[in-house]
């Protein structure tokens, strides 16, 4: 689990298929969903070009995947560079990569992967079990951003092309976790030498290498990986990355034709930009969520009946359509309904004023409370929720203090417990359920809950015998229970489950969306001039 832009705080993280009709998020009239297609009279891809990916975020930095801090522009540059032994597809789901397939023991303790014969590093070196072996053992020891959380015990290459995975106990979700960027496939022969020197020109398998990389500039460029497993792929020479200080950047110069994929589409522009023949705007179902966080150790908020009387006061319907123009649905469980396992039937807190104020009057506050809402700045849609949050407290006699601070400012004061309440968006790294219970409802860690000073030791259980029963009924059970429990409980409150959106130039076609928030780029091509 992580905030959607831009720092990756230390310590934040599907096998069901799922499609845009069953996960509910709406897809914006005249948009595209999960991959650009081809313009009339341009069905087959053209190889060469270059084009320019511009984003609101920082400079690529690190390119290694198990830096303990990483920017979001970091995290999407690695999965161009390297592979993992099963990639996520655009509907989330992990499928073969590096890996042709795998098995698992019938007492869950051993997974077999079966690797692609054939495959080599940019370098032309040959990719073997042993680069798999180091790469997971590499993760396991320095944890990074995003650590490996399963009971890994032993990881063996049985032969060159065959890897088992030996762990302590059951683990559902370990396919999800070998799909992510922190799970990146890396060279043994890192493992002597120097890895600043090897990540600042770094080997990998993926479809692209580093072409261009001025750090004192920012300026960064990806170059075709010559060697690519998949012939004829990737189709761009070049992709140039570039960051931009706010989304009206964005806009113009995708509008202007100096950018020909941006990200972070401001969603108050999205309706010109549809309008505009030159433009593809394409959306898919993400894992994009709108949370507000309580801090369950304030004098305020450490009383249920207060969360509770917030969760009734805030109509969340009415906040979706006013801040989100159609981009985004609202929500009723922590578990966003892109992701396996989410119940939308749970018995969750309805908008109701009445309710809120019999539950305020029942608290230790009845005669009202001030309470400062800290808000991640930078987006205009959450600074109108939280108007919104506060006009609605306010009839039931909360008053809210509003307080917008930088990101970088936010993910220092709300992981040190430094707010009363706090409004952001955070993007679970997998689909499988377990990755957004960890990090956003299991108590027994420093901070508790996702920062909330929550700790619940029944949900702390049904958390970890999520993780270990197999996916079917028994872990469906599971979940909808844990759904129920926080629901009611309320130490965060969703608000809005949120699409992921990028525009193109109308010449760029074949860009794959992830629910995760990065792209796929190596059959993205660009009509010839």
């Amino acid at each position: 689990m992580r905030p959607n832009r831009p720092l990756v705080p230390p310590g934040l993280r599907r096998a069901v298929p799922l499609t845009a009709a069953a996960v509910g998020i709406v897809l914006l009239a005249g948009c595209t969903s999960g991959t650009t297609p081809a313009a009339s009279g341009s069905s087959e891809p053209v190889s060469g070009g270059s084009i320019t990916f511009a984003r609101l975020s920082q400079d690529v930095t690190s390119l290694d995947p198990h830096d303990a801090v990483l920017t979001t522009i970091n995290a999407y540059t690695l999965d161009k560079i390297f592979d993992t032994l099963y990639a996520l597809d655009t509907d989330g789901i992990p499928q073969p990569s590096l890996a042709t397939s795998y098995e698992v023991s019938d007492d869950g303790l051993t997974w077999t992967f079966l690797l692609r014969d054939g495959v080599t590093f940019s370098d032309g070196s040959d990719f073997t079990a042993d680069d798999v072996v180091y790469s997971i053992e590499r993760h396991l020891e320095l944890g990074g951003a995003l650590p490996l959380s399963a009971p890994v015990t032993d990881v063996v290459a049985t032969d060159d092309l065959t890897v088992e995975i030996h762990l302590s106990e059951p683990y559902t979700p370990l396919l999800s976790e070998l799909s992510v960027f922190s799970s990146s496939i890396l060279p043994s022969e890192l493992a002597d030498q120097d890895a600043a020197t090897f990540f600042a020109d770094p080997v990998g398998t993926g479809p692209f290498v580093v072409g261009e990389w001025d750090k004192a500039s920012g300026d960064f460029a990806l170059a075709r990986n010559d060697d690519y497993r998949e012939e004829g792929l990737p189709y761009l020479d070049e992709v140039r990355l570039v960051a931009l200080d706010d989304d009206n950047q964005l806009v113009q110069q995708l509008q202007g034709g100096q950018a020909q994929i941006i990200d972070d589409v401001p969603i108050a522009g999205v309706e010109e930009l549809q309008g505009n023949g030159d433009v593809t705007v394409q959306t898919v179902p993400s894992w994009n969520s709108d949370v507000l966080y309580f801090n369950t150790a304030s004098d305020v908020f450490s009383d249920d009946a207060v969360r509770r009387a917030v969760g009734q006061a805030i109509d969340r319907d009415a906040l979706v359509a006013a801040t989100t123009f159609g981009t985004a649905t609202s929500a009723r469980t922590y578990i966003s309904t892109s992701i396996q396992y989410s119940d939308q039937s749970v018995d969750a807190l309805a908008y109701d004023p009445d309710a809120a104020a019999d539950e305020l009057a029942a608290s230790d506050h009845a005669d009202g409370a001030t309470v400062t809402l800290t808000v991640d700045g930078g987006s205009q849609a959450r600074t109108q929720q939280a108007q919104i949050i506060q006009s609605a407290l306010e009839e039931i006699g909360i008053t809210v203090e509003i307080k917008n601070v930088d990101n970088a400012t936010f993910w220092t004061e709300f992981p040190a417990g430094e707010y009363d309440f706090a409004l952001t968006t955070t993007i679970a790294d997998t689909g499988d359920p377990d990755n957004v219970s960890t990090w956003q409802v299991y108590g027994d860690k420093d901070g508790g809950a996702f920062n909330t000073r929550y700790d619940n030791a029944e949900v702390n259980d049904l958390v970890l015998k999520g993780r270990t029963t197999p996916d079917g009924d028994d872990r469906t059970a599971i979940y909808a229970q844990l759904q129920e429990i926080i629901a009611q409980d309320v130490p965060q409150f969703s608000l809005a489950y949120v699409a992921e959106i990028k525009a193109t130039s109308a010449s760029v076609h074949g860009l794959e969306l992830i629910p995760n928030g990065t792209v796929r780029l190596e059959r993205t091509w660009i009509d010839s001039e």
